[in-house]
């Protein structure tokens, strides 16, 4: 084989791999809302981890190696799974008091933090295009904020929800940074297994045990369900690393609040009753457009560099 057309097929593998992930995530917010008819924040994100864990500890002890960190985790890879966790809690929390496509547009403030974080951390330069990115993401915010303020039925409640959302921004950021600092050392399997662990540990004390007993059939899916999500976005997303540029993987994940938007218009128009209906109008939709169009500048713009 030439060794063009074995680019080609890693390209391909890529392409499809971040194509995965960013499907998962696309639809995460809705199977997370619907978990919650169920089970609690809490519980619901204390088995994601811990699914995820036992089953890559199991691949990696059986098909690869890896599960050594595990005997001497790096301390800056422990701060990670805890910000992991935090960041797990903090955004279903923030779905649980408002909805899917609002949690999917306001976690894209995620990405702006982050390349603030490098100019700060690692002393890296915002360029005019990053900084028009952000004030038109910023503008976007800020209409979608108007738009569900105004049609919201709790505008404390909305607000609550923004305020957990935010913070699982901010914490996803503090992970990222850790795992900057780690990726160069361990393999990005092995700091999954490392984070998926302590974050399972971190969330012990707020899991609803009885819920677990009584799920049912329905409830149970959904969990299994979640589990493999956060699995398989995250495997997908390490192997598309290795196969396509970061600028390409960045700018397409950004993009995800359309599958979560599209997914929620799909159900409201089947009228599903366990998934609330987000009063979203014209001019919020308008905001949630302009803020993903100002993070996708920000982020190609930073990627250049």
């Amino acid at each position: 084989m030439s060794a063009s057309a074995s680019h080609s097929r890693s390209y391909l593998k890529g392409v499809i791999m971040i194509s995965v992930t960013l499907s998962l995530w696309g639809v995460l917010p809705i199977l997370l809302k619907l978990g919650l008819n169920y089970y609690s924040v809490g519980t619901i994100a204390w088995f994601r981890f811990f699914f995820s864990f036992l089953i890559l500890f199991v691949f990696l002890s059986v098909f690869r190696s890896g599960s050594g960190i595990l005997l001497r985790p790096p301390a800056i890879g422990v701060l990670g799974g805890a910000a992991l966790a935090a960041n797990y809690f903090a955004m279903t929390q923030g779905i649980n008091f408002s909805g899917p496509s609002n949690a999917a547009i306001i976690i894209q403030v995620a990405p702006v933090l982050l390349v603030i974080a490098g100019v700060f951390l690692f002393h890296e330069t915002i360029g005019g295009k990053q900084v028009a990115g952000m004030v038109l993401a910023a503008v976007g915010f800020y209409l979608f904020y108007l738009d569900r303020m105004g049609n919201a039925q709790d505008n404390f409640q909305y607000s609550t929800a923004n305020g957990w959302i935010l913070l699982a921004a901010v914490v996803w950021v503090f992970y990222m940074i850790c795992q900057k600092r780690l990726s160069a050392k361990y393999s990005a399997q092995t700091l999954n297994l490392l984070v998926y662990a302590v974050a399972a540990i971190a969330l012990i004390p707020l899991v609803e045990w009885n819920e677990l007993l009584k799920g049912g059939f329905a409830g149970w899916l959904l969990l299994i369900v979640l589990g493999l999500n956060t699995l398989l976005a995250y495997g997908a997303l390490a192997e598309a690393v290795e196969c396509i540029p970061l600028s390409l993987i960045s700018i397409l994940i950004t993009l995800n609040p359309l599958i979560t938007l599209s997914g929620m218009w799909i159900l409201n128009a089947l009228v599903v009753e366990t998934l609330p209906m987000e009063n979203i109008s014209g001019s919020g939709y308008m905001g949630g457009a302009i803020a993903v169009g100002g993070v996708v500048l920000v982020v190609a713009s930073s990627q250049k560099k």
